[in-house]
């Protein structure tokens, strides 16, 4: 995986494309519980038959956290939020 395109920076996290793929790569205050209760989290809202990015791995990049989705054009959830607030409760 190459981490050269930075489509999204958070605190203590960034999020690369690569080809078909988003990379979140945590900062070290990350715990491993942490990264694997999103992915955890990512994993029952997919079920749900919701559109969303699939999981495809959680691993270790350059020694930091990551979780590996697939990458899916459009607008991301805060943007959605930010654009319907009336609907985010």
């Amino acid at each position: 995986m190459e981490l050269k395109k930075v489509i999204a920076v958070r605190t203590a996290k960034t999020v690369y494309r690569d080809g078909d793929k988003a990379i979140k790569v945590f900062g070290d205050e990350y715990k491993k519980s942490d990264i694997l209760n999103e992915a955890l989290n990512q994993a029952r809202v997919e079920e749900t038959g919701i559109p969303m990015p699939k999981l495809i791995e959680v691993c270790k990049l350059d020694g930091k956290w990551a979780i590996v989705s697939d990458y899916i054009e459009g607008k991301t959830l805060q943007q959605l939020m930010d654009e319907n607030p009336a609907k985010t409760e």
